[in-house]
C-alpha cells in the first residue's frame, strides 16, 4: 500500500511539473506587469518544435536542445513585447487580455499551416535516458524523470534569480511599485521586459523537455495553458512557489483520481479541488 501510493505521488509529480513551469510562466508576467497571458501555452509548442526538429535534423537529445529552446523563446519575447505588449500596458485590462489571446490564436494557426495537425513524438529508444529506473522500490520511466528533475531545477534556478540577484530584486521591485522602483533609478520598461522574455524562456524549456514523453502538435498548449491557469489560480497569482505548488497538487490530484477512481473522472477531481482551494483561500495558497 506504501509503495502504491509512493508511485502515485512520483507520477503525478512528473504530471504536474511541466503544468508548473507553465503556471511560473504565468505568474511571472502577472506578478511583474499584471498581465495575463493567454500565449503561454503556445510558447510552450513551440519549444515543443524546436526540440523535435533538433532531434530529426541533427539528433540533438531534448535534453541538449533544451536551452536553445529557451534562447529561442527568449528572443520571441523580447519581440513580442516591444513590438506588442508594451504598447498597451497603459491601455484598458480588456485589450491587455485579448491582445495576448489574439496572438495564441495566430501562433497556433500558422502551426497548423506550417506542421499541419499531425501528431509528432520522439521515440523512445531515440531518447538519451530511456527504460525504467527502480528507485526505492518504485519502478519510473526515466523519460518522465528526467523532464521532473529539469522542472524543479528551472523553479529553483528562477527563484534563486529573482530573490538573490540585483536585477532579480530589481524585477521584483517593479512589480511591487513601478513608480518607486523608478524613483530608485531603475528601469521599469527593462524590468518588463526581461520578466516576458523570461516567462517565455521558461515555458519554451518547459516545452522542449516535455518532448520526452508528451505529443508535439499545434494546439498541444491548449490543455497546459488552461491547466496553468487553474495552477497559478490555487498556488497564488505573483507566486513563484505558488505556482510551483499547484502544478504538482493538480498533477497528484490526477493521477490518484484516475489511478482510484475512473479515469474519466480526473478533470472533474481536479476542478472540485481547484474550487474548493479559491472558496476558502480566494488569493491561492501562497497569494499575496
Amino acid at each position: 500500500m506504501g509503495t502504491q501510493l509512493a508511485q502515485i505521488l512520483v507520477e503525478g509529480c512528473i504530471n504536474g511539473s511541466s503544468i508548473a513551469l507553465v503556471a511560473i510562466g504565468i505568474a511571472l508576467i502577472w506578478g511583474v506587469m499584471g498581465l495575463l497571458c493567454f500565449a503561454q501555452g503556445e510558447f510552450l509548442m513551440i519549444g515543443m518544435y524546436v526540440a523535435y526538429f533538433m532531434m530529426e535534423l541533427f539528433g540533438w537529445d531534448p535534453l541538449f536542445s533544451m536551452p536553445l529552446c529557451a534562447l529561442v523563446l527568449f528572443v520571441i519575447g523580447l519581440v513580442i513585447y516591444h513590438t506588442m505588449v508594451r504598447r498597451v500596458l497603459t491601455g484598458p485590462k480588456l485589450s491587455q487580455r485579448l491582445l495576448t489571446f489574439g496572438l495564441s490564436m495566430v501562433l497556433a494557426n500558422l502551426a497548423l499551416y506550417f506542421f499541419k495537425s499531425d501528431y509528432r513524438t520522439i521515440r523512445d529508444t531515440d531518447l538519451l535516458f530511456h527504460g525504467n529506473i527502480q528507485l526505492f522500490g518504485l519502478s519510473i520511466a526515466a523519460n518522465k524523470l528526467v523532464p521532473l528533475i529539469v522542472c524543479i531545477i528551472l523553479t529553483l534556478a528562477l527563484y534563486l534569480f529573482l530573490n538573490c540577484t540585483r536585477f532579480g530584486k530589481s524585477i521584483q521591485a517593479v512589480s511591487q511599485d513601478k513608480d518607486a522602483a523608478a524613483l530608485m533609478g531603475v528601469n521599469a520598461d527593462r524590468a518588463h521586459a526581461i520578466a516576458f522574455a523570461l516567462s517565455c524562456a521558461i515555458t519554451g524549456a518547459a516545452g522542449g523537455i516535455l518532448t520526452y514523453y508528451y505529443y508535439i502538435s499545434p494546439t498541444v498548449g491548449t490543455t497546459f495553458q488552461l491547466f496553468g491557469f487553474i495552477a497559478v489560480s490555487m498556488g497564488g497569482y505573483g507566486s513563484i512557489i505558488g505556482a510551483f505548488a499547484g502544478g504538482i497538487i493538480m498533477g497528484v490530484v490526477d493521477i490518484a483520481a484516475g489511478f482510484y477512481l475512473n479515469t474519466a473522472l480526473k478533470y472533474l477531481f481536479v476542478c472540485i479541488g481547484f474550487i474548493i482551494i479559491v472558496s476558502f483561500k480566494p488569493k491561492g495558497l501562497f497569494g499575496r
